[in-house]
């Protein structure tokens, strides 16, 4: 039996604001604390920009043992998950920190995790093997891809991203980090369907953090191996059109290898600016809808890997980090929320997008 709403549109949004933060956006002050004591981040604009960002209100909610911590999202009850990436679970958080794993049949590192709008899931796997998972409500893997639909098998899976209008997604798959497997961007219409290669090989080095416009016409992309982030216009199909650069990222030493900070997961607020998870830093990189720099929001975490929005008003982000810092010695896995007055979030989870 289906059962059709009469709220008013704008009740109806309302409510779906009260129910993505009926549960980690009124986190108790002492599970706050191990941040909360340094004072605020600031929000520092790059040199010529104007300043857009406020000053957010950074707190840690979930504090967890040496585990992989990736793509964080929330479903239609408020419930927030995170992949554990060093190990095969998919982890549900309680509003009082503590979680719970919630997936089952999953083979090997989890990562990126987005709710379609049937409530079904879709993860992004990176193995061996790697795959994209179809999951259930209660977290049973109901289909598993292993190949694009020119038989060639998935290397290692990262990110997802979604048209909540259509279900339709697109996945990254870099290759295995640290190595020089080239990388690829499949297309998924639906479930059932069959991966279509719409970024291959050569084009991009480590593709990973995927995010759509809020006008679902481009696909942003960061691009780790360049440190930037690409843009890709949207055909109906499904297809990308030519790349442009969108962003330079500021070159940064990455405190987790050798080398240079590099652009992972990937979120948009309401209008149009870009939030940029920038790996092997704690910061946040911001840019407006024409990739002018914004400046960076400061997570006080050593390395962050993937941001959502969520709370009552979407105006809260929820980042993954860890606070160790070397892959060989990743430390606790963390969840940080940053409050941003006068920030509204772009849900995920609703057509219109709040």
């Amino acid at each position: 039996m289906s059962v059709t709403s009469v709220l008013p549109a704008e009740d109806q949004r309302l409510n779906r604001r009260r129910l993505l933060g009926a549960g980690l956006g009124a986190v108790t002050a002492a599970v706050a604390a191990p941040l909360a004591a340094g004072g605020p981040a600031i929000a520092a604009p790059a040199a010529g920009a104007t300043p857009a960002l406020p000053v957010p209100q950074v707190a840690e909610i979930a504090r967890m043992g040496p585990i992989g911590c990736e793509g964080i999202v929330f479903d239609r009850a408020g419930r927030l998950f995170m992949s554990d990436t060093l190990g095969t679970d998919i982890l549900s958080i309680r509003p009082d920190g503590s979680s719970e794993v919630w997936s089952r049949g999953l083979t090997g590192a989890p990562n990126g995790h987005k709710v379609l709008p049937d409530g079904t899931h879709l993860v992004a796997q990176m193995g061996p093997p790697g795959a994209v998972l179809w999951l259930d409500p209660d977290g049973n893997v109901l289909r598993t891809l292993t190949e694009d639909d020119r038989g060639r098998p998935l290397r290692a899976p990262n990110d997802v991203t979604v048209d909540p209008r259509t279900g339709a997604c697109w996945i990254s798959d870099p290759g295995r980090f640290a190595t020089a497997e080239p990388g690829r961007v499949y297309y998924l219409d639906n479930p059932r369907g069959q991966l279509r290669t719409v970024v291959d090989e050569g084009v991009l080095h480590f593709p990973n953090g995927l995010a759509l416009t809020p006008d679902r016409r481009f696909l942003m992309v960061s691009e780790g191996g360049r440190n930037r982030v690409m843009r890709f216009p949207v055909r109906r199909d499904g297809s990308l059109g030519e790349r442009r650069l969108f962003a330079a990222l500021p070159s940064q030493p990455n405190t987790w290898t050798n080398g240079e900070a590099m652009p992972d997961g990937l979120a948009f607020d309401a209008d149009g600016r870009l939030y940029v998870a920038h790996f092997g830093t704690g910061l946040l990189r911001v840019y407006d809808a024409q990739g002018r720099d914004l400046g960076s929001l400061d997570s006080r975490c050593p390395c962050i890997t993937n941001l959502v929005f969520g709370g009552p008003d979407l105006d809260q982000v929820f980042v993954t980090g860890h606070l160790g810092t070397s892959l060989s010695d990743p430390g606790p896995a963390v969840v940080i929320r940053l409050t941003l007055p006068g920030i509204r979030g772009l849900s995920l989870l609703t057509p219109d997008g709040v």
